[in-house]
């Protein structure tokens, strides 16, 4: 039986869900699953940009993986709070590792090793986050 409505038994709550998406999608590698962990329409806001739709999303996901391809997004913290029955709000800080090895965003390669946080706030619905604020 799932968690909450909507959402596959593999869960057993929402700071699994949340957890594990990020892990299927960054740590396995498993861009292919954007398009079911993450709505149709989705909205992703950061301050570097505003990105609409899955597609959208797999393409930023990834020109990241190119610049940075040993990235690592392990979770360290969720807080949620229930919105509906279907529905819940998550707030998730993960610490990222990547070495700046290919050319993009971030100009040239560097061969850096960068350290920092990310906090993504999100609204999941439907086995989906459908609406995400990220901070880097």
């Amino acid at each position: 039986m799932p968690f909450r409505p909507g959402f596959d038994d593999r869960w057993s709550g929402e700071a699994e869900f949340i957890l594990g998406i990020t892990r299927d999608i960054w740590e396995d590698r498993g861009i292919h699953t954007l398009k079911q962990y993450y709505g149709t329409d989705l909205v992703v806001r950061s301050p570097a940009s505003v990105v609409k739709g899955n597609n959208g999303i797999i393409a930023a996901t990834l020109a990241t993986l190119a610049e940075f391809p040993d990235r690592e997004l392990p979770g360290e913290d969720v807080i949620w709070s229930e919105v509906s029955p279907t529905a819940f709000l998550s707030s998730h800080r993960l610490l990222c590792t990547a070495t700046h090895t290919g050319p993009g965003m971030y100009g040239a390669p560097t061969g850096r090793r960068l350290e920092y946080r990310i906090i993504a706030d999100c609204y999941c619905e439907g086995n989906a986050v459908t609406d995400e604020w990220l901070v880097r």
